[in-house]
């Protein structure tokens, strides 16, 4: 299946994690137009994750990685992205590619109880967000918007150490 990550999931190594989609390969870059990311999603530890968000500006477009997943990882990622509690659902979207080539992929976007636009996200999780834009490419301009999103030290420090160790690859 066709998968569009946006958030922490574009960095490869924490997608393709055993819990997440080992099978995940990345296909490019893609744009999702008519969204806009922020990280307004109620995370389990009660900080700010990303999702997907409509808006009116034609000229507005997410920026993220098209990912090709094995159909056996679906289960997997629903759970990892808590499609379970209504934390993310499941939705179609329709992507632009190089040289304006559509495809149709599928994302998760925040369930409607689990959005506060109030939310800032961990360090951590915004850095996980900008590794993997830089790991893919993303456009520069790109990069320093979710570069700039204000964010809160994680209290849990064996939290954060763990995810400042998949920022280090280790």
């Amino acid at each position: 299946m066709n998968y569009f990550a946006y958030g922490s999931n574009m960095l490869t190594r924490r997608l393709t994690d055993w819990s997440r989609a080992p099978s995940a390969v990345a296909r490019g870059i893609a744009r999702a137009p008519g969204f806009v990311v922020r990280f307004h999603k109620v995370g389990a530890d009660g900080s700010g994750k990303c999702t997907l968000v409509t808006t009116a500006d034609l000229a507005a477009a997410a920026f993220g990685v098209l990912y090709e997943v094995a159909d056996a990882d679906a289960e997997s990622l629903d759970r990892a992205e808590g499609v379970h509690t209504g934390g993310y659902a499941r939705r179609a979207v329709k992507l632009e590619l190089s040289a304006n080539r559509m495809v149709s992929a599928m994302t998760y976007v925040a369930g409607k109880r689990h959005v506060d636009a109030s939310r800032v996200p961990f360090d951590w999780y915004r850095d996980l967000v900008v590794a993997g834009a830089i790991e893919h490419r993303l456009p520069p301009g790109y990069i320093n918007e979710l570069a700039r999103v204000p964010a809160a030290a994680d209290p849990d420090a064996a939290r954060a150490a763990r995810a400042r160790r998949l920022l280090d690859g280790s």
